[in-house]
């Protein structure tokens, strides 16, 4: 699991479909509430959410 408020850009890059673009935007978005503001602050597409949900969690900030 990679906390999506912690996480290094490295360690966003190993999700599926998780690339440099989408890694930075994870980064700057911080901090999160949700795992969900990813798609709901438009971070990242639904479709890439879907396939990294399992893999991610957050503790706020």
């Amino acid at each position: 699991m990679i906390d999506i408020n912690s996480g290094t850009f490295d360690q966003l890059k190993t999700l599926v479909g998780i690339g440099d673009t989408d890694a930075k935007r994870i980064v700057e978005g911080r901090p999160y509430q949700r795992t969900d503001e990813l798609v709901t602050k438009k971070v990242i597409l639904q479709m890439t959410y879907d396939k990294i949900k399992e893999q991610i969690m957050m503790r706020p900030k």
